[in-house]
Parts: C-alpha cells; structure tokens; sequence
C-alpha cells in the first residue's frame, strides 16, 4: 500500500510564524492560491490508499468542495488522516464530515495550547469555533473517526500540557500527541526549555560544515521502495515528501514544477516511479554524500 501527504488546497485562514505561507507573503507580498483538482487526485491515487490531508500552505478544510473529495476518495476505499486547526467552520460543516469518514479515518487537529494560548503561534485562530467543531464529533452518536489532538510545544506553552491533556479527554479526543518540532533554524524565540527535537542541530551542521557526514534513513521508503507519505501539492505537482515541495527546495530538484514533468493531470503514479531520473533521485537518497541537501536535513540520521 501507498501512503500519499496531498496539500488539498494553499488556502488557510491564519498566519502562523514559520509556515511557508507565511514566509512567501512577507517576502514576495502576495499570495498564491491553488486547490488541488480533484477529478485528477482521485484518478492519480488509486483506491485502498492512504491519504494524509495536510499542507506546506494551506489547512485542508479550507478547500472549498473537501467534502466531495473526502467522499470520492471513501468511495474508492481510501484511509484517510486529515490535520487541521480546525477554525472558522460550521457545526454542519462538521456534522457532514463526520457523516463521511469512517472507523480507519482520522481527523488530528493542531491545537498548540489553551484558549489564551494557542492562538500565539496559530495566529488568527478562533477558539470558539474550533471548539463547536469538537463538539459535533463528542456530541455524536454515529462518530466512527478516531479524533487525536496534537500539541506542539512552544515556550509560551510548555507550562500547560497536562491541563491541556486532560481537556483533550473530557472533550472526547481519542488520543493526546505532544510533538516536539525541530525547526528552530529560523527562529529560536518560540523554542521551549525541554521537548525540543534536537534534529535541527544535525541540520544546523549539514548547513555550515562541508565535512559533516552521517547514515541516511529516507523517509520516503518502505522495505527500499518510494511508497511513504509522497507529496502531491496544491496544483497538483508531485515530490517526494512535503520537505522537498516547500518554496525553499520545489524550483531546486528534478521534480521542479518548471519542467512540468510530473503533474498528477499528465500522468500516473507507476510512469513517474518507472522515470528513469526518479529512480536515480530515490537511489541518491540512501547515501549521504549524494543524497539533495533537502534530504541531509531531513533524513540524515542524528549524530551520525
């Protein structure tokens, strides 16, 4: 089976600090918004596939017929996760939504903090409305969804974990994910004291030390084959993870949207595989020394 990360859409209400959104608005002063076709996605992925909602960009929801994609994909018995912060839609939006998925689904929504927390790093998000959205799936008597809330550590909210834990199972979550970022390259005010992935000290050295060295896992791989969480964005481009799609990399790889090689609306999943200069990137990959400095970073192991 094939796991597939799809950035739905480049659409999002809020302007969290180190989104890639947010990077290319204060820089360029624009935006730009896609969603993602969805006659092409649902005839690119197959059916008995997972699909992982969640983009460089844009919130998932914010796609605006999601629902119909979710449906389709269902139809064509896919598994589904779908990460969100959760704001800004109805109570039947929701209602409709929990009508769609089923026991193998999953919905993960980012909440990082409490009420007079969250919004912090998840600028613009509103609280009351993530919470009605909540309530729907406690509330519901047909909810087949796992529900899981996944919490990044910041400083200004590493002090409420476990008050935010225990919320999570009085509001009917199923599970509590706390997740310790590693992106802390570009701005180091947001890191906590502890719950820090240490990962982004490998990074910092792949970066400033050219006789740096270290094993490669590449994520992209189950059992030596490409087949984990590959990344379709929101016009409908395919890499190889969510990584090598951010604006930092996606113009400086052989998948780069400007040879419009690899579009899910040209082709199949088994003819970009079969590429030859697919199967090269992928073999380059599992050594260090000519792996893609996105690949260094990412799936360099630390400290070697």
């Amino acid at each position: 089976m094939v796991s597939f990360h799809v950035e739905a859409t480049s659409k999002c209400t809020l302007e969290c600090p180190l989104c890639d959104r947010t990077w290319f608005y204060n820089t360029f002063k624009k935006r730009l918004l896609h969603e993602v076709d969805i006659d092409a996605l649902v005839n690119f992925i197959t059916p008995n596939h997972t699909v992982n909602f969640c983009g460089n960009n844009g919130d998932p929801i914010y796609h605006t017929n999601f629902l119909e994609l979710c449906s389709r994909l269902k139809n064509n018995n896919c598994e589904l996760s779908i990460t969100t912060n959760g704001s800004s839609k109805t109570a039947q939006w929701w209602e409709n939504l929990n009508n769609i998925l089923g026991t193998k689904d999953e919905i993960i929504f980012s909440i990082d903090g409490l009420e007079d927390t969250n919004h912090i790093y998840r600028k613009n998000a509103k609280w009351k409305t993530i919470m009605n959205g909540i309530e729907v799936f406690k509330k519901s008597k047909t909810r087949k969804c796992r529900l899981t809330w996944k919490y990044i550590v910041f400083k200004h909210n590493e002090h409420q974990i476990e008050q935010a834990k225990k919320l999570c199972f009085k509001l009917g979550f199923d599970a509590f994910k706390l997740e310790q970022s590693d992106r802390w390259l570009d701005n180091k005010d947001l890191m906590p004291t502890k719950y820090v992935d240490n990962n982004y000290q490998h990074q910092e050295k792949v970066l400033s030390d050219a006789n740096y060295r270290t094993n490669m896992k590449p994520r992209c791989m189950n059992n030596d084959l490409p087949t984990n969480n590959l990344y379709i964005d929101a016009e409908g481009n395919f890499y190889p993870c969510c990584w090598m799609g951010t604006y930092r990399y996606k113009y400086k790889n052989v998948f780069s949207p400007k040879q419009n090689n690899f579009n899910i609306k040209d082709t199949t999943l088994e003819d970009i595989l079969g590429n030859e200069i697919v199967t090269n990137f992928f073999e380059s990959t599992k050594q260090f020394t000519s792996a893609h400095e996105c690949c260094k970073l990412q799936c360099g192991v630390n400290n070697g």
